[in-house]
């Protein structure tokens, strides 16, 4: 009895070893597929991290191209937008244009006019003190012998006003378009005029240096008057003028360029010759300034053909 019980046991034992190498089989099988799974996971996390990585850098070249295109559109809508409103002021400018009222043609100055208004700021009914009064003379004179604008007075220095007492000439500063530097020459009739204003000329630069402005106010030579002040100043003057004038012609201070354009017209008969003197950039707007001839005048001109 002993003997099957001990071969029971025997048995017994060796299929429970045959059990526990199987379990540590199964458990080495399960182990390294455990292992296995393990190992794959941390490879995908580490794919996943490059991953995110990849995409993380893509996403800030994409932020990066995005905000540089951004820039580049904002700069072309800028530019549109500046070339828009540079289109409409155009437009703007052209309807004013357009639309503005017309003054009336300024009448020329003849010489009898010129000595009139000198007579009247000597005879002091502006009652200026000695230096306005020269220097509203000079501003006169200068109109009358070069038919330069108002503002274009303003510049000008008294080593300018040397030159042109000493030479006969004068360097323009031009305020419209046309030769920024023109010179201007006196006629035979311009000269016998700075003559007779030499002693204006004199008072203006007596304490003045040859680089000073010649129209300032009697204190500061450093800066020119402004050019309302001048424009008022000349109008004034051609205004109480005109009144005791029989006509009473429209005279204003742009009078001097129409009066001196058509008188050298008349003298020269040559149109592109005055355009040249006056510095104009187109023939058109030179002969826009001519006055018609009377028909006194267009008789004499056709029995000289």
């Amino acid at each position: 009895m002993l003997k099957k019980n001990s071969k029971i046991i025997s048995v017994s034992e060796l299929n429970l070893n045959k059990l526990k190498k199987w379990k540590r089989e199964e458990y080495s099988k399960i182990r390294c597929d455990l292992g296995l799974i393990l190992e794959g996971q941390k490879m995908n996390q580490k794919d996943l991290r490059l991953g995110f990585i990849g995409l993380a850098t893509q996403n800030s070249e994409l932020l990066e191209l995005n905000k540089k295109l951004n820039g580049q559109l904002e700069t072309v809508v800028k530019e549109f937008d500046e070339l828009k409103k540079e289109r409409e002021e155009k437009v703007s400018r052209k309807e004013a244009r357009a639309n503005r009222k017309r003054l009336s043609k300024r009448d020329p100055v003849t010489p009898e006019i010129y000595q009139a208004l000198i007579d009247a700021t000597e005879a002091g009914v502006t009652r200026y003190n000695g230096y306005t009064a020269a220097r509203l003379r000079v501003a006169l004179c200068l109109l009358a012998i070069t038919g330069i604008r108002v503002n274009e007075l303003l510049p000008l220095k008294v080593h300018q006003l040397k030159t042109l007492l000493a030479e006969g000439w004068i360097k323009i500063d031009r305020s419209k378009r046309g030769p920024a530097s023109h010179k201007a020459y006196l006629s035979k009739q311009g000269k016998q005029i700075t003559k007779s204003t030499q002693k204006d000329f004199d008072l203006l630069y007596l304490f003045k240096k040859d680089k000073s402005y010649i129209f300032t106010s009697q204190l500061d030579h450093n800066k020119p008057i402004r050019r309302e002040q001048i424009t008022k100043d000349i109008n004034k003057i051609m205004a109480l003028v005109s009144k005791n004038l029989s006509d009473q012609p429209n005279l204003k201070s742009h009078s001097f360029r129409t009066s001196f354009i058509t008188q050298l017209w008349k003298d020269t008969n040559d149109i592109e010759f005055v355009r040249q003197v006056i510095g104009h950039s187109k023939l058109d707007t030179t002969s826009s300034y001519v006055q018609d001839l009377s028909e006194k005048e267009r008789q004499e001109r056709m029995s000289e053909v």
